[in-house]
């Protein structure tokens, strides 16, 4: 499903982060979780979204699996152990 980590950021709303990643197809998907200051205490905070389709309880599953063979070739400073983390949690 995934290829490589390609880069990641952090917002300036006060907290979300940014995965990019590389697909198979060649498509660059584009993950968020929401930490924003203004999502506090609503029910998209700590919430991951994607760039390219909505997910469901069972895609977060699937792409927290997917994403974790990237752990070993991904360098520490893009936070996508915390992705899957959030992921798994989103399931």
């Amino acid at each position: 499903m995934f290829k490589s980590v390609s880069d990641s950021a952090a917002a300036a709303d006060g907290g979300s982060l940014a995965l990019f990643v590389e697909r198979q197809d060649g498509q660059t998907e584009q993950f968020v979780i929401h930490r924003s200051l203004a999502a506090r205490g609503m029910p998209d905070y700590n919430k991951v979204t994607s760039s390219l389709r909505p997910l469901a309880d069972q895609d977060c599953a699937m792409i927290a699996a997917a994403l974790e063979p990237l752990l070993k070739t991904t360098p520490s400073i893009h936070p996508l152990a915390d992705f899957i983390d959030t992921l798994k949690k989103q399931s």
